[in-house]
């Protein structure tokens, strides 16, 4: 129930942080502001720092989508999910980059490059995502490193990562040393991060501290109204973060009188929110603080500069000694503060979380336990001095008189006392009175006297009624006593310890439904149900001991299952994969049958031409792709026979043709012919002349 209460408080904090994003948007002499709490010599503050950046329009960016496509994306979510996701490209321009990736237990890229808005490729991408079954958990690093891997691929002037799920890393839990180490691969690639939460249950602090870390935003999904509008909206918050510019600071100068300031490493700039410190220091801070910050848009460095003047230390700011405690462990790496809205959030659960203790303060104090009633009502008011709950706790615990606020008046303990009424401030209707009362009358007409510090009177009038006698309501007083009191914690207790122990058997009857088919979603929601038994507060050590016995068994039983079934679905895959082989060799068998077939007709062709060499090449064809075969290499053996005897044939034919032409030469030789005309040869100088001209080759050596 009280975890309930906590996801439904976070749904809250990010709803409000969606309208309030836009926080910041100052003129250069506003835009850096620092409030302070000071106690005992030491004081926190917190700085809030926005850059006066021009506007403009970035002239390319580059975007990695990642869609959580784990079993928690299911119905309304999932289409409220997809919805951001088309609302998001319609909005990016046509010369940004955008590469989508599917994101569970692996990352599926369902782009093989980035690719513009509107192409095709785009949108055969997200048809695969919405063909996509939502299975497994989520393995949010691995995710985050893979798309920083690919904007290191692109020279676009600002690169983004914008989240689409619920921000449970469940796969891959992001504990100090792996979130060090994925902030750290944002800030070397500069990306930045922006997200929206969707889903059953949201790891929002998860997201808001990736969101502070890298300089990008963060939405939620609001379940009232119109989930398709909303997400629609949210789909133009992170189009709205996607061309925000952010500057990366390089080099950080901060006077040394602010002492330590958390996050250790100052977070990215944006055109569109501040940029949160928080932080303690023992020394008086002067009237003005000088703050300079060298940072960088990834095309040039530019210097910014800011002088603050601290704020006066105020009551309401005793929350930041939480916040700088909390930063503290980890350096400010988790701080969750997404801008003034962020750290107003914060201080709000903070400002909760203190009323939860004031109620078991109070509840102490009836009870008799007052030594822990004056503990806890004491560490509350450190946190928060002007808790008038608190204080009344501790004044009841110290015996002194207690003043409780009601509507129309004021209740006193005592009515016995002679005087006048004397306070510090003027008496209100339904607040708590400081100072000493001191009543001559039972009723009291017309005005109270009201004392300054220096002394001095004067009258105001009463507003409301004053009472006295017994008081009609205590603050205290509608708790039950003589250990009543007790014995209703008990039955609580008793009542939560056994809806629970349901919600558990439910939960277990369920996930073994879900077993033999889906084992790993079955773990998940065994998981999930071990951990709301483990933060569970008001259950016996026995009964938690019980409970996550049974789904430590239950979990167990699970894995065996998943193990079982990954067998199986081995098996299976194999057998697949057997068939698909066998399929393939018996296509490929066909495909060689037929071509064969193919060749062998124009074989035929060829010899039935009479082009023999041609049909050879085309059975040494055959015999390649079938060596072993009968038919090629009859068919090579055959043709080169019909191709010899063909010549054979031609070679006799042309032997008998030229027999019987030789004989008929013989036959003509024997006809006769007779010396008419006569033969007449030259003249004796003609034969001379003829020897002389060629008396000059006489020398020549052929």
């Amino acid at each position: 129930m009280r975890i309930d209460r906590f996801i439904i408080s976070c749904l809250v904090i990010l709803a409000s942080l969606v309208s309030e994003l836009m926080i910041g948007t100052a003129d250069a002499e506003n835009s850096a502001r620092l409030v302070t709490y000071q106690e005992q010599g030491t004081t926190t503050y917190a700085l809030s720092l926005m850059a006066d950046l021009p506007a403009k329009e970035v002239a390319r960016s580059a975007v990695v989508v990642l869609f959580d496509t784990s079993a928690s994306q299911q119905g309304e979510y999932r289409t409220a999910a997809l919805a951001a996701l088309d609302t998001l490209l319609a909005g990016l321009n046509p010369s940004d980059q955008v590469e989508l990736m599917g994101v569970d237990l692996k990352v599926n890229r369902l782009t093989a490059e980035f690719a513009t808005p509107g192409s095709t490729e785009l949108k055969s991408a997200v048809e695969k995502l919405q063909q996509q079954v939502p299975l497994g958990s989520t393995d949010l690093a691995t995710a985050l490193t893979t798309a920083v891997e690919r904007l290191k691929t692109t020279s676009a002037a600002q690169r983004s990562i914008v989240y689409i799920g619920d921000g449970i890393s469940t796969a891959n839990l992001l504990d100090k040393e792996t979130l060090s180490a994925t902030v750290s691969r944002l800030r070397e690639a500069r990306a930045s991060v922006s997200s929206f939460a969707v889903g059953p249950k949201v790891d929002s602090h998860l997201l808001a501290a990736l969101a502070n870390q890298s300089g990008g935003n963060i939405t939620i999904q609001i379940s009232e109204g119109d989930n398709t509008r909303n997400a629609q909206l949210a789909g133009k918050d992170l189009i709205a973060a996607v061309r925000g510019q952010v500057l990366w600071p390089e080099v950080v100068n901060l006077p040394p009188t602010m002492g330590q300031a958390y996050p250790a490493v100052l977070p990215p700039l944006r055109s569109d929110r501040d940029t949160i410190l928080v932080g303690t220091t023992q020394d008086v801070l002067p009237a003005e603080l000088a703050i300079e910050v060298a940072a960088t848009d990834g095309s040039k460095s530019s210097t910014y500069s800011w002088t603050v003047n601290p704020e006066v230390s105020q009551e309401d700011n005793a929350f930041l000694q939480e916040v700088v405690e909390i930063a503290r462990a980890d350096e400010g790496l988790s701080l969750p503060t997404v801008g003034s809205a962020g750290l107003l959030e914060v201080a709000r659960l903070i400002g909760a979380q203190m009323d939860g203790l004031t109620q078991i303060a109070q509840h102490a104090a009836v009870s008799g336990d007052r030594q822990t009633a004056l503990r806890i009502a004491e560490a509350v008011l450190h946190n928060e001095p002007g808790n008038v709950q608190a204080r009344t706790v501790q004044n009841f615990v110290e015996g002194e008189e207690v003043i409780a606020p009601v509507d129309g008046g004021l209740i006193l303990e005592d009515a016995a006392v002679e005087g006048e009424i004397v306070v510090s401030e003027p008496i209100v209707a339904g607040e708590f009175v400081e100072g000493d009362i001191i009543v001559s009358e039972s009723e009291v007409e017309g005005d109270v006297i009201l004392v300054r510090p220096e002394g001095e009177g004067f009258s105001a009038p009463v507003v409301g009624e004053i009472i006295l006698g017994e008081p009609e309501e205590d603050l205290l007083g509608s708790m039950p006593g003589d250990g009543e009191f007790l014995d209703e914690v008990e039955q609580e207790r008793r009542v939560f310890a056994e809806m629970l122990s349901k919600e558990t058997q439910n939960t277990i009857l369920e996930s073994r439904g879900l077993m033999s088919t889906d084992p790993l979603v079955a773990i998940q929601d065994l998981k999930l149900a071990q951990e709301s038994v483990q933060r569970a507060v008001d259950l016996s050590p026995e009964k938690r001991a019980e409970l996550l016995d049974k789904l430590e068994s239950a979990i167990k039983e699970a894995q065996h299952q998943a193990f079982l079934k990954d067998e199986i679905d081995r098996e299976r895959e194999e057998a697949l994969a057997a068939a698909r082989e066998s399929k393939l060799l018996n296509e490929r068998f066909e495909q060689k049958i037929e071509k064969e077939k193919q060749l062998m007709e124009r074989f035929n062709a060829l010899v039935d031409e009479q082009r023999y060499l041609e049909a050879k090449e085309v059975a040494q064809v055959v015999e390649e792709i079938d060596p072993n075969g009968v038919t090629p290499r009859v068919a090579s053996l055959w043709v080169s026979f019909k191709r010899h005897h063909y010549l054979q044939q031609v070679a006799r034919a042309a032997r008998h043709q030229a027999f019987f032409d030789t004989m008929y030469q013989n036959e003509i030789s024997h006809i006769p012919f007779p010396d008419d005309p006569p033969i007449i040869y030259p003249d004796a100088e003609e034969w001379e002349a003829l020897t002389a001209r060629r008396k000059k080759f006489a020398s020549v050596d052929l």
